[in-house]
């Protein structure tokens, strides 16, 4: 039989590996989000557009002419990138939400009374989150501000 103290140091171990675990996954969602926001925010939409440009623009040795053109074909298609963006978040976004919910509805179904209301508590806080598969900006019915 397993001694009380050692008992202890067995939930002692295993607690700093579940608080290890899930400050990890609270980092690592942090730092994905905040990229994604980077990415994609409003502040300046063209930034990244412009990142683009400016790596092409010294990658290929473009001349003087060659950047205009370069730029120009750009902002012609700025918006219709923008679109095509967003339509792919919105995809994405509504397949990791409907994924979301098929996992959570399983979860609940081992859980007892009380852990389904606590469960609850948390996906409500994990919704204010910025969800990882659809930035504000491209959720239905939100559009650019520019």
């Amino acid at each position: 039989m397993v001694s009380s103290s050692k008992l202890k140091i067995y939930g002692v171990v295993l607690g700093i590996f579940v608080l290890g675990a899930g400050a990890g996954g609270a980092a690592g969602y942090a730092v994905a989000s905040k990229r994604i926001a980077e990415v994609l925010g409003d502040e300046r939409p063209e930034a990244h557009e412009e990142r683009r440009f400016e790596a092409l623009a010294k990658e290929l040795d473009l001349t003087r002419e060659q950047r205009k053109q370069v730029r120009s074909i750009m902002q012609r298609h700025r918006e219709e990138n923008r679109q095509a963006t967003r339509a792919v978040f919105e995809k994405c976004g509504t397949e990791l939400q409907d994924l979301r919910s098929r996992v959570d509805t399983e979860i609940r179904s081992v859980l007892s009374e009380a852990q389904q209301k606590r469960f609850a508590e948390l996906m409500e806080k994990r919704g204010k989150r910025f969800p990882l598969g659809v930035p504000p900006r491209f959720r239905k019915g939100e559009g650019h501000r520019d």
